[in-house]
């Protein structure tokens, strides 16, 4: 079903930019071919996501229809709670480590390298009252900070930072 959806947004996103896309162009965007396209179509208008309409005698036009509309958009909704849900666990997760660090004395988290959820970081520095400091991932640690090392660090360079006294920020979210 999964694969349903996403091929259902594909067809979907096609047709916003090309409202008279061939089913040549369709099952090309969606990277398949035209007759897997073709059965896909007659399966989702079987199931009211897709609306046939003759342009002239050989050309056909699609369309989404509001069911299909429907079931985009419960997609995107429960794929945003189980987002917000990790996000939430994550920022929890990020808080309690930055308050400990805290209550050990550390005046600051420095975040060695990149990471995609540096905005958590900072929040929790915000809210826990430490300073936030970015560093290069070849920088020396620093000292009186709660070191982390961002998931986008290099292997090697991740392994010296460990060694230096650093956590890695994927082992304390999933901690």
């Amino acid at each position: 079903m999964n694969s349903d959806i996403a091929t259902l947004q594909n067809i979907a996103d096609t047709l916003k930019a090309e409202p008279l896309a061939s089913q040549r162009l369709l099952a090309e965007k969606a990277g398949i071919s035209i007759g897997l396209m073709n059965a896909i179509l007659k399966r989702f208008v079987e199931r009211g996501w897709i609306m046939l309409s003759n342009v002239n005698l050989r050309k056909l036009s699609y369309a989404i229809t509001p069911a299909g509309i429907a079931e985009l958009t419960e997609r995107s909704q429960k794929f945003a709670k189980r987002t917000f849900a990790i996000a939430n666990k994550y920022n929890e997760a990020l808080c309690a480590a930055v308050a400990e660090a805290k209550n050990q004395g550390k005046t600051a988290l420095a975040l060695y390298g990149k990471s995609y959820i540096k905005f958590l970081l900072v929040y929790a520095c915000q809210t826990m009252g430490l300073d936030f400091v970015e560093k290069d991932a070849g920088e020396p640690v620093m000292e009186n900070a709660f070191c982390l090392i961002g998931e986008q660090c290099e292997e090697e360079v991740a392994s010296r930072l460990l060694k230096e006294g650093c956590m890695s920020l994927m082992d304390l979210i999933e901690e």
